[in-house]
């Protein structure tokens, strides 16, 4: 399926420019973009991006419950960078230190991090970062949709189910990050 049948470039979310998520509450699938002219936090290797209507795509997604709840709660406004992939890979980006995120079973590898670094992480995504949204396509079908946008358009931070030849060492470093 085509992105821009897919995604309409006039249907999006900019969390800077809004105090409220504007995001359906339904199950669908997203896309996250660099707003123009922002960049993710450098590393040592720099990924090569497709992009979307000039826009860098960073991340594709779905959710089979609540965009609003999973884009806006875990991704955009979380505090929990254990519980959304793309916080824990952007954070791991700019160097914020892992802490335990289960105070009650601390060594159970299940990790955050600390409020300030998190409240930091959300202001730089509020800023820098742009979701497009489709909550029209059938649950039945947005695990395989995921796949085929994943496969399509290799978003340089999904690191599960992308296979781009192209960014491979980016994700091999990415997932280094991510662990230490």
């Amino acid at each position: 399926m085509k992105m821009n049948k897919l995604f309409n470039k006039n249907i999006f979310y900019k969390p800077g420019d809004s105090t409220s998520c504007q995001v359906s509450d339904n199950p669908g699938v997203y896309m996250i973009c660099l707003n123009q002219s922002k960049s993710l936090p450098k590393i040592d290797i720099n990924p090569t991006y497709n992009q979307f209507y000039g826009l860098d795509i960073v991340y594709i997604g779905i959710s089979t419950k609540s965009l609003k709840t999973r884009d806006c709660k875990t991704h955009f406004e979380g505090n929990n960078a254990g519980r959304s992939t793309l916080r824990k890979s952007i954070g791991s980006m700019f160097c914020y230190q892992k802490i335990p995120r289960d105070i009650n079973n601390p060594t159970n590898g299940k990790t955050k991090f600390n409020d300030n670094d998190e409240q930091q992480l959300s202001k730089w995504m509020s800023d820098s970062l742009v979701l497009y949204f489709n909550d029209k396509v059938s649950t039945n079908i947005l695990s395989d949709l995921e796949y085929d946008l994943i496969a399509n358009y290799k978003p340089i931070l999904n690191i599960s189910k992308n296979y781009d030849v192209v960014n491979v060492n980016f994700r091999k470093l990415l997932k280094k990050l991510r662990k230490s």
